[in-house]
Order: C-alpha cells, then structure tokens, then sequence
C-alpha cells in the first residue's frame, strides 16, 4: 500500500475530519442563502429606482393626454425638457450572491434631472446604507465563511499533524521506515489538508451552483482564490510542525497566525491608512457643499425674482432660464470641492489598497468581493458613469431649450434614454491579489524547504 494511500485511511477514520466538513456545510448554506436573500433585496432596489422614472413618464403622458383630449395646454412641467426624470442602477454581477462586500458603503441607483448637482444624484438612496458598525462587522456571507471559519477549520485538521507525533514518540518509529522524509510530511499534510480543502471547495462551489449561480468564469475564479487561500494555510501549518514539538505549541502557533492574519494585521493596516492620509470629512463637505450652494442662491435671489415675472419671448420661461444661469455658477463653485473630496478619498484608498498586501486575509477578501462585483472600485466606476450620464443628459435638455423644443406626445411613446452600466476590467486586481497570495505561500514554502534540508534529524 502507497503512503498516500495510509495516510488517506489514516486521516478519513479520524471522525473530526468528518465534523469539520458538515460544520462547513452547515455554515455554507447557511451563509449562502443569506447572500441570495440579500442579493435578490438589493436587485429589487435597484430595478424599483429604475423602473421610477418609466412610472413618472407613463402619469405625465396620461395627464399630457388628458389635457389635449379636453382641448387644454399642457401644464410647463408636461412639456419642458428640464423636468425629465432620468434613473441610473448599478445591476448586480452574476456572483453577487458571494459576498456583500463594501457595495453595501455606496448607493446602487441614482434620481438624475437635468437641473440637479451631478454629485447630489445618489443621496435619495444612500438612506438605506448600513450603519459603519455594521459595515465593519462584516455579513455573513460564503466570503465571510471562507475567510474566517475556513482557516479555522483547517488549523483544526492540520495543526498538529506531525508535531503530535513526534510528541508522542510515533514519528521516530515512522522515520525509522525506508521512507522519504519530505514525501512522509508532504503526504501527512497533503491528504489531510489538502484532502479538505478540496472537499470543502467542491461544497462552497455546489452551494453557490444551488443558489443560481451559472457563471462558469466567475465559479473557476472563486474556486482558484478559495484553493489559494487555503494553501496558505496548510504550508503555515506545514512550517509551524516543523520547528515545533508539542500538540499544545503547535495550536497556540496556528491559532496566533489565524488572529494576527484575519484581525490583527487588516486592523492595524485599516488604522494606519486612517492615520496616514485620513480620509475627508463628510460632515465637513456635506455643510461646504451646502452653504456654498446658498451663498450662490442668495446672490441670484433679485435676479430670480425678476425672472419669475419676466417674459422671455420664448418656448421656454425666463425663470428656466435664470435657474439655468445659477446651477452652472453653482456648478462652478462647488467643482473645486467635490474634486478635492474626491482626491482625499482616493489618496486613502490607495494607501489602503497598498496595504492590503499585508495579509493574504484582506488579499482573499479583495479577491471574492471582486468576483463577487460588490467591491469599492465597480460601485465608484458606476458613481463616475451615472455622473457622465447625467452630464449629457443635461447637455441634451439645455439643447432642447436653445432650440425652443417642447415634448410632445411622440416623446413621451419613444422612451428616455437609458442609462448602461460598462463593467471596469478586474483581471489586473485580481491577478495582483492571486500572485501575492501565491508569492507568499511560496515564502512559507520555501522556509519549510530549507528546514527540510536538515534531514531526519531535524524532523524530531
């Protein structure tokens, strides 16, 4: 009988390898149907915000109709460009249903009017948003479960798979076999380890499959991060048994590694980027923002008096008019704000998307949430495109006004135009969380190698 064969037996009679994968599956499908739930909860918000503006136009139209059949004008609000309700949503990807991810710290839709601030077009749903304490504790999610109880697990199996041997004086007699030393603990670790992970892959993937998810690209990419990650923590556990020699230092080893990788280190690193370049106060911008916007109100006020009964000899009122002077002096005014908003949050970003580097723990959840579409870079893509969207939305109806045209029926049967999310690549994010993990299990490996070179010797 092959040694892998023994050690296959060997580790599949021990019932704690049988306990630990139905904890997993408990906790899989578990995580898994509360992903869906909140999946599915998110894409109805996001279809409602979009459908909003359908809805608005279909009351106008039959209002617009209404009038006509009784020989009446149609009320401004019927007829001017300015007032057409555009939506813009952020869909979800096809593996949302992985990990909540940090979609939950940004609005998924957007109320967009050509008159409104660009930067303003979110704020009527970031109501919903979760509290930060919330957001830090993080979901329950199948990227939750991988994370953090998946390490766990396998620590569980793996910890003291040759220490507790040579504690016990086994290992002595097992060396003394015509055997290879590195065979005999690749074996060791590779069934027992490796065996589980696989299994508990194949779940997680099987979990994922029965919640709907069919995306094949998006499944491989989960299944090679989750096997990554996983690796890591068998080649740890595979270094730690060989410089230990007690069952109770090998579990205080593996479970310091667990803390210091999945709450220590994320931690310090998420402070240092606070305490390095700070992210910029929202209370701070939102007042700026604000009292900017009435400074440049108050000035315009005689001017929109004037504008009120004033007649523009025009389609379009002269108050239209005026209301359009003041948001593009407002715009102007408050352009240099949000950029600035903008280059503080972005610093802080990038010094915490450096430091992520730190942990393979925050390099796997990086990874999931990417797969999974509800990382911070896809929701800040949508935020850029929804304002592009507005700003041409805007261009149109200031078009409509130089050319005196008003809606008519025929406009209102063709539709608004519609807003079309373009997916950010996430090959490059990815291949750099992926080759870092990689990078760093080879480190660990690469040690155990030049502790293995010590021959029998140093086994013991």
């Amino acid at each position: 009988m092959s040694l892998v064969q023994l050690e296959w037996i060997r580790a599949w009679r021990d019932p704690v390898m049988r306990i630990i994968l139905l904890l997993f599956a408990l906790a899989t499908g578990f995580s898994v149907l509360s992903g869906a739930r909140w999946a599915a909860e998110r894409q109805a918000l996001v279809t409602q915000a979009v459908a909003e503006g359908d809805e608005i136009m279909a009351l106008r139209r039959a209002e617009f109709a209404a009038l006509l059949a009784k020989g009446e004008k149609p009320k401004f609000g019927l007829v001017y460009a300015t007032a057409l309700p555009f939506r813009a949503g952020l869909p979800n990807a096809p593996l949302a249903v992985l990990s909540a991810g940090q979609a939950e710290s940004f609005p998924a839709a957007a109320s967009i009017s050509p008159f409104i601030d660009p930067y303003t077009i979110f704020d009527a749903h970031a109501a919903g948003l979760e509290s930060p304490i919330v957001l830090a504790a993080g979901r329950f999610d199948l990227a939750f479960v991988i994370v953090l109880l998946l390490p766990l697990l396998l620590i569980a199996a793996t910890y003291d798979f040759w220490s507790g041997d040579v504690e016990s004086g086994s290992a002595r007699f097992q060396l003394a076999q015509p055997v290879w030393p590195v065979g005999l603990i690749l074996a060791r670790a590779g069934v027992r380890g490796g065996g589980l992970l696989a299994a508990m892959t194949a779940i997680a993937v099987t979990a994922l499959l029965a919640a709907g998810a069919r995306d094949v690209a998006s499944l491989a990419l989960f299944a090679l991060v989750t096997s990554g990650y996983g690796t890591f923590w068998i080649v740890l556990a595979i270094l730690i048994n060989l410089f230990v020699r007690a069952s109770t230092t090998a579990a205080l080893a593996m479970g310091t590694a667990w803390l210091a990788v999945t709450i220590l280190i994320p931690a310090m690193s998420a402070a240092a980027a606070h305490l390095v370049a700070a992210p910029p106060s929202a209370m701070a911008y939102t007042n700026a923002v604000r009292g900017a916007g009435l400074e440049v109100r108050a000035a315009n006020a005689g001017a929109a008096r004037a504008a009120a009964t004033a007649a523009s000899g025009r389609a379009y009122p002269a108050a239209l008019w005026h209301s359009r002077r003041e948001i593009q002096q407002r715009d102007a005014r408050l352009r240099q704000m949000h950029e600035a908003y903008s280059r503080g949050w972005s610093a802080h970003r990038t010094l915490a998307d450096r430091l992520r580097f730190l942990s393979p723990a925050v390099l796997t959840q990086d990874a999931l949430d990417r797969i999974a579409g509800t990382d911070a870079t896809r929701a800040l893509a949508f935020q850029v495109q929804a304002r592009a969207f507005a700003g041409e939305m805007r261009l149109l109806a200031f078009d409509w006004m130089d050319e005196d045209r008003l809606l008519t029926l025929a406009d209102y049967d063709s539709g608004l135009p519609r807003f079309t999310f373009v997916e950010p690549s996430r090959a490059e994010p990815l291949t750099r969380d992926v080759t870092a993990l990689l990078l760093i299990t080879f480190l660990l490996l690469t040690m155990a190698a030049l502790r293995l070179r010590g021959g029998p010797a140093k086994l013991l």
